[in-house]
């Protein structure tokens, strides 16, 4: 299952951006090779879950990538397609270097207003300085960086996140209000689930589609406050 896939002709294509009835309409004139699965680029089947989720699946029997590649490469047409959803081009696995010679790939890279923007996306376990590495190369490059991570890896990087922050901002105690789920604010992350129609996941249970939380980038509402990254 998944929410985005690509056109025979290499757009993204999210299936929630189309209304019940164009849905349904699609669904019985889409030609056989018209969509393909962001994983394995096998004909797409469109399809709808029984509490109205509107998805593209594999024809016959299930991919065989393996599943880290699977989260990521279809993260990756997700959020290409909310990008064009919202009228910009995003370009994915884009090379670059920063200024000391270091070198990056970016999974999703945009401008906009000026703006260089980076979405990296995380699904196998990666320790915090390597985050931190990584995510200082696109700032030395004058690029935002904002991170999505498979639900396991957020996991393991909040425990370590947090034990940073109260080591450094509260001496290693719990203040009375809480730091919200941990994080750090120079290192944006949040939680990219596997399927449904609000699959972003952040601050203390919000959640959002991913087009609402690429438009909270763009227009600087999505923010760091209490120990959380989130917008309303």
């Amino acid at each position: 299952m998944a929410t985005s896939a690509w056109t025979r002709d290499g757009r993204p294509v999210y299936a929630g951006m189309y209304s019940i009835g164009d849905w349904e309409v699609l669904k019985q004139t889409a030609q056989l090779g018209e969509f393909v699965m962001p994983c394995c680029k096998a004909p797409a089947v469109l399809k709808t879950s029984i509490n109205g989720l509107q998805f593209f699946s594999h024809l016959s029997v299930e991919c065989a990538t393996a599943p880290e590649s699977l989260w990521h490469q279809a993260g990756k047409v997700a959020v290409l397609a909310a990008l064009n959803s919202l009228g910009i081009v995003g370009r994915d696995e884009v090379p670059g270097e920063s200024p000391r010679g270091e070198k990056w790939e970016a999974d999703v890279l945009f401008s906009i207003g000026g703006r260089s923007i980076a979405i990296e996306l995380q699904c196998s376990y990666q320790h915090l300085r390597d985050f931190i590495r990584r995510h200082d190369r696109y700032t030395e490059s004058g690029v935002e960086c904002y991170w999505l991570a498979r639900k396991g890896v957020f996991a393991t990087l909040s425990k370590s996140t947090t034990r940073l922050l109260l080591e450094r901002n509260f001496g290693g105690r719990f203040p009375p209000g809480g730091i919200g789920t941990g994080l750090l604010p120079e290192l944006p992350v949040a939680m990219l689930l596997d399927d449904g129609d609000r699959p972003v996941c952040f601050g203390l249970g919000r959640v959002a589609t991913l087009s609402a939380w690429l438009n909270a980038i763009i227009d600087g509402t999505y923010q760091y406050n209490g120990g959380s990254w989130a917008f309303d």
